[in-house]
């Protein structure tokens, strides 16, 4: 458990660092919002052995929707057009999610 409370540590710092950064340029943005999604929602899937199972479950799977939406913003930066599409493709993942949360409860 201490690694857990050390790792969401760690994240919150480097969320902290990033947000700084930002303040001094606004534009940066849209490069950092995904580095934290990305960083807090692997932070999140990697600690899902330190608790118990279905816990651990369930921090497995959301942790990485977070790092996949980090993903997506990253390609919906690069390829505009298919923002909707994308948008689309990630609404089916989280009912994909949610259905195996529900299987799994």
């Amino acid at each position: 458990m201490n690694k857990l409370v050390s790792a969401i540590g760690l994240a919150i710092t480097a969320v902290g660092v990033v947000a700084a950064l930002s303040t001094l340029s606004p534009e940066l943005l849209n490069i950092f919002i995904p580095i934290i999604l990305i960083v807090v929602g692997s932070t999140v899937a990697a600690s899902y052995r330190f608790v118990d199972e279905d816990v651990g479950f369930h921090m497995l799977l959301w942790g990485a929707m977070t790092a996949i939406l980090g993903g997506l913003w990253v390609l919906a930066q690069y390829y505009p057009a298919y923002i909707n599409t994308l948008a689309f493709l990630y609404l089916a993942l989280i009912g994909l999610a949610v259905f195996l949360t529900g299987v799994r409860s």
